[in-house]
């Protein structure tokens, strides 16, 4: 009788304790201000989005960095639920929410002095430039660096950690003549070193929309894409995506966008 009344109050526990919320395992290199270092007060602007929106539909989300290409791979093999900050051409068979959640502008770089400037492919034949392993630069993708990318005289391919810093050492040392970033984490990295970074603004190279991209390894990606949108939309109504993206200095998206 003792046994069965303690049984029959653990069932009734369980039925009254809350059900304990799905945890989502997200992935990205680190490109702050969109994706920052994990465990971090200031995780990045589509980080902190993805906990507030999916939160609404009761899961939780935990977020790990690693070089951008092994980061793709992992997730296109279901060993992560989605990638963060991808563009369409990044991962084309990658699960895609409705809406981007920012627009990332390509810019190139290069020392503050030199007099070159982007206006096209074209130009890009008199120098040497730095681009990241399975980024997606739009048309500059593949009009430019995948039928180049073997040829070491107009390209260096980079890839692992801290690449924006390796970028600006070869560019001081002359081992590139210009380099391709985003323009807010140039911004961002900038800012926060111990010395001044002063780097010119040679020109735009692709905008594009940026998403959280989920797994097409995994059954429940479709579901996840949804809640991600429903989510990120009551975020928009509320305010909290403009203040969020005003927070990183970041362009936040539209649904008009995802058209």
């Amino acid at each position: 009788m003792q046994r069965s009344r303690m049984l029959l109050g653990a069932v009734l526990l369980m039925a009254l304790s809350p059900l304990r919320a799905e945890t989502l395992h997200l992935v990205a290199d680190n490109w702050c201000p969109f994706n920052c270092s994990a465990n971090s007060s200031a995780p990045g602007f589509l980080v902190e989005v993805a906990q507030r929106a999916l939160a609404l539909s009761g899961y939780q989300v935990e977020y790990q960095t690693r070089p951008w290409s092994r980061a793709i791979a992992d997730v296109r093999q279901g060993r992560f639920d989605a990638l963060v900050g991808a563009g369409e051409k990044d991962v084309p068979d990658f699960v895609f929410p409705d809406a981007p959640l920012a627009i990332a502008r390509h810019t190139i770089y290069t020392l503050p002095d030199a007099h070159w400037t982007y206006a096209g492919e074209d130009d890009l034949h008199d120098i040497k430039l730095g681009v990241i392993d399975d980024y997606s630069y739009g048309e500059l993708m593949d009009r430019y660096i995948t039928p180049n990318r073997r040829d070491d005289t107009r390209l260096l391919i980079l890839n692992g950690q801290n690449i924006l810093g390796r970028f600006i050492d070869m560019l001081k040392l002359g081992r590139i003549d210009a380099f391709v970033e985003e323009e807010a984490v140039l911004h961002y990295f900038a800012e926060r070193m111990p010395t001044p970074v002063h780097l010119r603004d040679a020109g735009v190279v692709h905008r594009e929309p940026i998403y959280i991209a989920f797994s097409p390894a995994l059954d429940h990606s479709r579901e996840l894409a949804r809640a991600l949108d429903n989510g990120v939309r009551a975020l928009r109504q509320s305010g909290a995506l403009d203040r969020l993206a005003s927070r990183y200095g970041v362009t936040p998206g539209t649904p008009e966008m995802g058209e």
